[in-house]
């Protein structure tokens, strides 16, 4: 195990964990886009799944809503990123961004062994960063092929065939993301 990974203690349970340190905005913000996301999930499903549509009906409601509760969770995802989110909320951000030795350490030994390491939690891991970039990354190309979506009509054939693929294929990707994400909070918060 790497020297820095085997000296990091999990701190006391009094700690201050570091997604609290984003302020008051940042637990809002968090859940928000986590419900804007759950209804464009909803929303989505109606419009993909042709029994529940039979069932529910109002084909062009759902359509709207779909593309408002997206564009939604994108704004306010990358609004609360940014200064408008509060100055905690850009440090807590910048924390995300970047990636350190300690990092790499901790991946590698996650990778090798399949158990997460001990890690202090004043700051995110290297689980949380990948996680964070992940979503972050598939929020907007979501939104760019939903776009072309939503207003096929501009674009050709083929570039509205790559969005319905691309589309499709980053929301399983980020659904499992986002469900691996919950696990380990309430993983987290069992062992506490």
């Amino acid at each position: 195990m790497h020297k820095s990974l085997e000296s990091a203690s999990i701190p006391s349970e009094g700690a201050v964990r570091w997604t609290r340190a984003a302020g008051s905005r940042g637990p809002w913000v968090h859940n928000l886009v986590a419900a804007l996301f759950a209804l464009c999930l909803l929303t989505g499903l109606v419009l993909g799944s042709g029994l529940v549509e039979g069932i529910v009906g109002h084909r062009e409601f759902f359509r709207e809503a779909h593309v408002a509760t997206g564009l939604a969770a994108l704004v306010l995802g990358l609004g609360g990123m940014s200064r408008l989110g509060g100055s905690a909320m850009v440090s807590m951000t910048r924390q995300l961004r970047t990636w350190r030795g300690e990092d790499q350490a901790w991946f590698e030994t996650w990778r090798s062994t399949l158990r997460r390491p001990a890690y202090g939690h004043s700051r995110p891991n290297a689980g949380q960063k990948l996680a964070y970039a992940t979503i972050a990354a598939s929020m907007v190309v979501l939104a760019v092929t939903g776009l072309i979506l939503r207003f096929f009509s501009y674009f050709p054939l083929w570039m509205r065939s790559g969005a319905t693929l691309s589309h499709t294929l980053f929301f399983y990707f980020l659904t499992m993301v986002i469900l691996v994400h919950i696990g380990y909070v309430l993983a987290s918060r069992w062992r506490e």
